[in-house]
């Protein structure tokens, strides 16, 4: 059930859609239920398990996997807990009982919307940001801005050309917008991401953009 409340004065209403919000997941027999969100910095997400399921972080390449060897990050015990995420990136999580069976889920933590004057805004234009930190070991955020919907693709590659790692690719809303990077696995040096995004509403508006990164190991 869903609870609406309408607010006389504008600028409450304003000033209460910045503060942090709390998110539930819970499980629906094996599966994550949402198993997918998004979040703003800041926000709590509460899982409400099963008694025989859990949550731990994981690294991308062992979400990928399948597989639950244990990270640095959270960890509910069964029957869930609590977990505010440190920074702004995507967090990958299994159940620890049931990773085999693909039971996992991922949680995308963004920037607040910014509001300037009073008002919510929009990004004006197209832009891609310097990664942060950089030089980085091990993971580094990087954001972007949208000024309206579109189709994003946001890759790494090194500087022989090689891709490293596809970080997104899908219909993403206007908005201010960030992805964690975990390189696992690669070698120290120098990286390029490119994002690449088109205007969902006029596919002959794009735009591209390559930056560089420095990982250290």
């Amino acid at each position: 059930m869903k609870l609406v409340v309408f607010l006389c004065s504008p600028i409450l209403a304003l000033s209460l859609s910045v503060f942090p919000a709390t998110h539930t997941v819970v499980n629906s027999g094996f599966t994550f239920s949402p198993d997918t969100i998004t979040i703003n910095f800041g926000d709590t997400v509460i899982f409400s398990l099963g008694s025989i399921h859990s949550a731990r972080e994981v690294t991308q390449a062992t979400w990928n996997a399948n597989d639950s060897d244990s990270n640095d990050g959270f960890n509910t015990p069964f029957g869930g807990g609590t977990v505010i995420p440190s920074h702004t990136g995507i967090f990958y999580y299994v159940c620890a009982n049931h990773y085999f069976m693909g039971m996992k889920g991922t949680i995308t933590v963004v920037s607040p919307t910014d509001v300037r004057g009073g008002l919510q805004t929009i990004p004006q234009e197209f832009s891609l940001k310097q990664n942060y930190p950089n030089p980085f070991n091990p993971r580094t955020v990087i954001q972007y801005e949208l000024p309206v919907e579109s189709r994003v693709v946001l890759t790494v590659s090194d500087v022989q050309g090689k891709m490293a790692a596809r970080l997104i690719d899908q219909v993403q809303p206007a908005g201010y917008q960030s992805v964690e990077w975990n390189p696992f696995g690669l070698a120290s040096g120098i990286y390029l991401y490119r994002l690449e995004a088109v205007n969902s509403s006029d596919p002959a508006k794009t735009f591209s953009e390559v930056k560089k990164m420095l990982l250290i190991k």
